[in-house]
């Protein structure tokens, strides 16, 4: 079963928060063979549909809302991360979700979901986001899973502040990140993006981000 507090950011760092490598060096991804063989991402992801975000190298990214057609290719990037990352983002070390999980999360009733790929590669996704009702009045919840080669560069703080900006869509005032007090990374960037009232429960923390 999936937890329902999971979402620390995975593998975000700051200031050189989540990676991406350079267009020119980018990191060879050794894709693993799974059951979850690659699927191609709906007619409407072309390499420039969705949000850019450019990172601290210059390598372009492209962010668009997650649909049931991308489980094969997220669970790929759960594959490809190390188990540091998946534990960051989930609170334990689950390998993949299941396919009714991930409907659950790209649902619109539940929250707003998006993945991420490299503008000229649309089907390697190197990362997802997700921000999810919580069941209490104007709460959502953050999550974030970056692939540990696409990290450090500055991916996951600007994925984070991109989902703030989309929290009005689900009538929040406030956004909660839970993550492991020795994710020193995501620690920094809950400060660095106005994070206050950090709660401690044996060795997850919780913090709130203001939704202007």
């Amino acid at each position: 079963m999936m937890q329902k507090t999971v979402t620390g950011l995975t593998g975000a760092a700051e200031p050189t928060d989540v990676t991406v490598a350079d267009v020119m060096g980018r990191p060879q991804h050794q894709l693993r063979r799974t059951g979850h063989p690659p699927l191609p991402p709906p007619e409407s992801a072309t390499l420039f549909t969705g949000r850019h975000i450019t990172t601290h190298t210059g390598t372009v990214t492209v962010t668009r809302p997650a649909t049931e057609d991308d489980f094969g290719a997220v669970n790929m990037l759960h594959d490809r991360c190390s188990l540091d990352s998946r534990f960051s983002r989930y609170q334990s070390a689950r390998r993949s979700l299941s396919a009714s999980e991930w409907r659950n999360l790209v649902h619109p009733d539940r929250g707003r979901s998006w993945v991420t790929h490299p503008a000229d590669s649309p089907h390697l996704l190197v990362a997802s986001t997700h921000l999810m009702h919580t069941g209490h009045d104007q709460l959502a919840e953050l999550g974030i899973l970056v692939e540990d080669t696409w990290q450090n560069f500055g991916l996951g703080t600007q994925l984070a502040r991109y989902a703030i900006t989309q929290a009005h869509i689900l009538e929040v005032k406030a956004i909660t990140v839970m993550t492991s007090r020795d994710n020193r990374r995501m620690l920094r960037i809950c400060k660095n993006l106005g994070a206050h009232s950090p709660r401690q429960d044996g060795v997850t923390i919780s913090f709130t981000l203001p939704v202007n």
